[in-house]
């Protein structure tokens, strides 16, 4: 010890390096955060978080490998690729086709105040606690939860069931605009005739300048889920969409989905041949597929809203979406809908986030990346409401209606309403091939972030498949489009409106509360704020401190109960679906939060010791894998070897 004493600092170093691996080869002990980089020999070795700050400024900062893993983690090539990749994933379809119509309903301009309380609320701290925590640990999912406490890791688990799911009925989703987008190279879209063969006598080309259709109505027999306009017409666009795209008139629902659509079906392999390509490499190929996947849009978004500024009536579908009605921030249900805007457009407990995070350095500021991210969901939003109700005032003005009449969202927005009023303008085909590219890139960052999720998820659970990363991600998405294949037959929008409202909501929101209890109470909101102000030099304010221990558990039960109480029955057009396939889709819903309990269970099981009292049991399931107080001891032990 002599010989240290009158040493030089970097030998004082590795000796507490050395004395550090020691002291964390107890599997209870490790936090397996950061790992320092010998300059001399490029020997790797695990260090603790005091000597990581020591030495940061002299050497190089590279995460920690899994516990299995020999291969190193592959990093964001830059910061702009990780920034893009993150707007691309929380600005996604929800902007276009959900926001607009729920901003308008519940009170316009007024709206904003709900939401921009929950954005701050909600949206930017769970925003900046799973970036932090995926930069933090270094891992996918399942395996972070895991060192954070053993019993958390069922949050991991059900949040890969989840983002699964997701992945199901939003990659079919991509492939109908994958549909329209071959459609759209014509001189006159399809959509805007009734001369069709699949058209019906109650076809209406309603938006084209000569007199509608006069045929006479004879009685047909075609499926109950077309919605009728003017009582006996149906638009071309939705006899389009409907009939020929979807071929739903061949379904009678649930129990009878019909055949596969081999058209269909091509434009979904082709988006998963196309998400291979782009990230079968990893963020290093990611990264470059973002520079146009992410950034396309918003220049869609301002063509698009330039034209729509052209058009007759304009101005008035734009005075409906901003004109506030304050009257209506007395009703609980738009504050609720505010909440549940934000949640899901953010994209809060999918994994994807803390999947990102995992590839920068641990001293990467990820509270501005927060910000960014969420100032740039909020302006495409925004954008996003403008283009829709410019475009749908004039729809109002073509059918002399008021812009109420003809308010759309969703599937009917995207693929019925707009590409309706796209046929009207000067240069159709050029402004349906701009729309549709924008949905499918918005629909691509999206599935980018969920297929990376999953495979990390698994791949840092399971070191075969980080060694084989080309041929697993191959092997994940012939799977996935094996279980995809009940959405594009026939009755394929039964299953993908079934999965979109069962396979989120409260299991996903339970998900979410899960994450902030574990992060605050389970592992402490002091070794939290220590953590981040030992990597990012700055201490989060109190605010935050008391969103991640009190409000957002709170905001996010409250919604949960909210959603359960006010859940109406689920319809498609005019098909009902039966009580039993309700049943079984909440049953659905709650079997994705299964491993929650289940693994809080095994873990019990494990780790029983008959010497212990049960309730000694019980919050020995919650002790993190490491508190401060521990490290406290060690530092404390190291001082005085030292010395």
């Amino acid at each position: 010890m002599t010989t240290l004493s009158n040493g030089n600092q970097q030998a004082r170093i590795e000796l507490k390096i050395q004395e550090d691996n020691e002291y964390m080869s107890e599997d209870i002990e490790t936090r397996k955060s950061t790992i320092m980089i010998d300059t001399k020999n490029n020997n790797t070795q695990n260090a603790s978080t005091t000597e990581r700050l020591i030495v940061a400024k002299n050497l190089a900062v590279s995460p920690i490998l899994p516990p299995s893993s020999t291969i190193p983690r592959d990093l964001w090539t830059n910061k702009v690729e990780f920034l893009l990749s993150v707007i691309g994933y929380v600005v996604d379809l929800g902007n276009v086709w959900r926001f607009p119509y729920t901003c308008y309903e519940n009170g316009g301009g007024a709206f904003l105040i709900p939401y921009m309380i929950f954005l701050c609320v909600l949206g930017i701290p769970m925003l900046y606690l799973e970036l932090f925590l995926g930069q933090f640990y270094h891992c996918g999912n399942i395996t972070l939860w895991g060192r954070i406490a053993p019993s958390m890791k069922g949050i991991g688990i059900a949040s890969f069931l989840i983002v699964t799911a997701v992945t199901l009925f939003y990659t079919t989703i991509i492939a109908h605009a994958v549909f329209y987008l071959f459609a759209s190279f014509r001189e006159i879209m399809p959509w805007s005739l009734c001369t069709h063969s699949w058209n019906t006598p109650l076809c209406s080309e309603r938006l084209r300048k000569e007199p509608l259709n006069n045929q006479t109505i004879q009685e047909i027999g075609f499926n109950q889920t077309l919605s009728y306009i003017n009582q006996s017409k149906i638009s071309s666009a939705e006899e389009y969409y409907n009939i020929y795209m979807l071929g739903i008139n061949r379904s009678r629902g649930l129990t009878d989905l019909g055949y596969i659509k081999i058209d269909l079906l091509f434009c979904l392999v082709s988006i998963f041949i196309l998400m291979y390509l782009c990230i079968y490499r990893g963020v290093k190929s990611t990264g470059k597929a973002v520079y146009i996947t992410a950034i396309l849009p918003y220049i869609v978004l301002i063509i698009l809203l330039i034209q729509g500024f052209t058009l007759k009536g304009s101005q008035n579908g734009i005075a409906y979406f901003v004109k506030p009605t304050f009257e209506k921030l007395k009703n609980p249900k738009v504050w609720y809908s505010a909440a549940n805007q934000i949640f899901f457009t953010l994209g809060s407990g999918l994994s994807v986030l803390t999947t990102y995070g995992s590839y920068n350095i641990s001293t990467n500021n990820c509270y501005y990346d927060a910000l960014i991210a969420v100032i740039a969901n909020f302006a495409a939003s925004f954008l996003a409401g403008f283009v829709v109700f410019s475009a749908l005032g004039h729809m109002s003005w073509r059918l002399n209606k008021d812009v109420k009449t003809v308010v759309e969202s969703g599937s009917s927005l995207s693929f019925i309403a707009y590409p309706e009023i796209l046929a009207t303008f000067k240069y159709p085909a050029f402004f349906s091939i701009l729309f549709f590219l924008m949905v499918i890139n918005l629909g691509l960052d999206s599935d980018f972030g969920g297929l990376e999720a999953m495979y990390t998820a698994l791949s840092d659970e399971y070191f075969l498949l980080k060694r084989h990363r080309k041929f697993g991600m191959f092997i994940m998405c012939c799977i996935l489009i094996i279980a995809c294949l009940p959405t594009v037959t026939h009755g394929g929008n039964y299953v993908v409106q079934y999965l979109d409202k069962f396979s989120t909501g409260p299991a996903l929101m339970l998900v979410v509360m899960m994450e902030a209890i574990a992060v605050s109470w389970v592992y402490g909101i002091n070794n939290i704020v220590y953590d981040i102000q030992l990597h990012l030099g700055f201490e989060p304010n109190y605010f935050f401190r008391f969103t991640w221990k009190i409000l957002c558990p709170l905001i996010v039960t409250l919604l949960m109960i909210f959603s359960l109480i006010s859940s109406d029955k689920l319809t498609y057009g005019n098909y009902l679906y039966p009580s039993w396939s309700i049943i079984f889709g909440w049953c659905f819903n709650m079997a994705l939060i299964l491993p929650i309990p289940i693994v809080i269970i095994y873990v019990f099981i494990r780790y029983f010791d008959s010497e212990k009292s049960l309730k000694e049991q019980i919050y020995s399931l919650f002790v993190p894998t490491i508190t401060k107080q521990r490290l406290k001891r060690q530092l404390e032990k190291r001082h005085t070897c030292i010395v």
